[in-house]
């Protein structure tokens, strides 16, 4: 058989780097007989790519026009390093005893580069591949994913620690006449979370109007915008919910006063800066949704950041439960956790975060052009981001 195990283990265990890091690891080719390859070669890459469908009209012979449809994309790709591990694509044949071998790798990541993202419509993607370069056969090869994280500390966002008071009111048309308005007020003490914390969102409603409210929905919302430019340029934006609250139902006349929370899952920062094809914004969406088919719901979206470093003077986090962390752990000035003693202590009293899938994941690691047998090709990937653990309040 030859070939029995072939895989990439990184020396990072969430698999997860920020700009500029290292990453590092090892080619795991595990033989049950000798076998001839000209080398071991790894790639390590990044990329961005959109795709999706959209309508067009293209004109026939007789000059009509008839509806079709059309696939548009875009492509940008950040860095590429390739080398071999062990002997060359120009040289001679080796030969690989039966057995397990340990082919040891490194990249320099560059400091530019946008988080890993995975969308049904386009991703930021990281990968390492090793190729078995076999003289007259196929070439045999593994993937892997790994996450880049790039850093938003919101304490140098000045308007992630802005206070949230909004205020939003309509009136209703009945019988030609205005009835008195539903008032919906609402607050946030900041405007810059990370995952693992929670937003308390304090909400008033006076509703002076005869029209009901059937529940007051909360929702925080991520909005995607898509551009293409291969064949034509188009954009596409998707607003997909990622955590959702509601209460109600408040009767025509009464008021109400409480306050809920909303969770924040591991999500991709704000940022997805560097990159041209994706922009990514989160937004808190609040809508009063009335009875009646006639009747519009009363909405408004406001601005939340998602960063990957808390707000220091907001709320301080407690060290991740049951993960082994060094004793000392800086922080640099770029908001990134190090334990390389070289890093400054710049939030001493920041625990490190932990590393936890994102529900957004890449079915296929498959590339236009590859062959559909690589290993570990299928399997879904889900970038993990920094968490961070708050006490329950």
């Amino acid at each position: 058989m030859g070939l029995k195990d072939f895989r990439i283990i990184y020396d990072n265990h969430w698999n997860t780097y920020y700009p500029g890091q290292t990453v590092s690891g090892n080619i795991i080719v595990v033989l049950d007989s000798t076998k001839k390859i000209r080398g071991i070669s790894v790639k390590v890459k990044g990329v961005a790519n959109t795709c999706w469908t959209t309508d067009k009209q293209d004109m026939d012979e007789r000059g009509q026009y008839r509806d079709g449809t059309q696939t548009v994309s875009a492509h940008e790709e950040y860095f590429e390093t390739k080398y071999y591990l062990v002997g060359s694509a120009s040289g001679g044949e080796i030969e690989i005893q039966s057995g397990e071998h340990k082919f040891p790798f490194q990249c320099v990541l560059p400091t530019n580069l946008p988080s890993s993202f995975e969308s049904d419509f386009g991703h930021v993607r990281y990968t390492v591949k090793a190729t078995l370069d076999r003289p007259w056969k196929f070439d045999q090869e593994v993937k892997s994913p790994f996450t880049v994280v790039s850093p938003l500390d919101l304490n140098q966002e000045s308007r992630a620690s802005e206070k949230i008071e909004e205020e939003m009111s309509k009136t209703f048309c009945c019988l030609c006449c205005g009835t008195p308005p539903l008032t919906v007020n609402y607050s946030l003490p900041v405007r810059g979370y990370v995952p693992g914390q929670s937003m308390p969102i304090k909400v008033n409603v006076e509703n002076h109007s005869g029209v009901t409210v059937e529940t007051v929905k909360l929702i925080l919302c991520k909005m995607v915008t898509f551009r293409a430019t291969t064949p034509t340029t188009d954009t596409k934006t998707e607003e997909i919910v990622i955590a959702e609250v509601g209460k109600g139902p408040i009767e025509g006349g009464g008021i109400a006063d409480y306050e809920q929370k909303l969770d924040i899952p591991p999500l991709p920062p704000s940022n997805l800066t560097n990159c041209g094809i994706i922009d990514l914004e989160y937004n808190l969406k609040v809508v009063a949704c009335v009875s009646g088919w006639y009747y519009r719901n009363l909405w408004q979206n406001t601005l939340i950041f998602v960063g990957t470093v808390p707000l220091v003077n907001y709320q301080t986090p407690s060290a991740p439960p049951m993960e082994e962390y060094p004793s000392e752990i800086g922080w640099t000035r770029s908001g990134i956790p190090s334990s390389d003693g070289a890093a400054t202590n710049l939030y001493p009293n920041l625990p490190p975060p932990s590393y936890e899938e994102s529900t957004n994941s890449a079915r296929s690691l498959w590339e236009r052009g590859e062959s559909e047998h690589i290993f570990g090709i299928s399997n879904h990937f889900s970038p993990k981001y920094p968490v961070f653990n708050f006490a329950a309040v």
